[in-house]
């Protein structure tokens, strides 16, 4: 299990998403795919809608390429789903980190 836990399990079920990381799934995803992403300090920004975009959004997963999972909003990694801290694509530094959450729906269909 990954260390630390930024979202309840009963969020993740509201935004249909699992806390469960599975690699080979993740292999197994015709992509583009969506996966879930929750920034690494939401609680830190407390004063924020807990399900404000700059802290829980929706990614499309562009490729994975070796271990490296890459998506329209950074670089995270295949076995863990934290950012590798790569640059997000922002013109400057941000606090752009996070966790990805597999989608129900993504898993939903791979078992078809």
């Amino acid at each position: 299990m990954r260390p630390y836990r930024n979202i309840s399990d009963s969020e993740l079920e509201a935004l249909g998403a699992t806390r469960e990381w599975d690699r080979e799934f993740l292999l197994s995803l015709a992509l583009p795919a969506h996966i879930l992403w929750v920034h690494t300090a939401r609680e830190k920004y407390h004063r924020l809608d807990p399900l404000d975009p700059s802290l829980v959004r929706t990614l499309t997963i562009e490729r994975i390429q070796g271990d490296v999972i890459k998506t329209d909003f950074g670089s995270y990694s295949l076995d863990t789903g934290k950012n590798i801290f790569y640059a997000c694509g922002c013109k400057k530094f941000c606090d752009c980190y996070g966790q990805l959450y597999p989608l129900m729906k993504n898993t939903q269909q791979s078992a078809s």
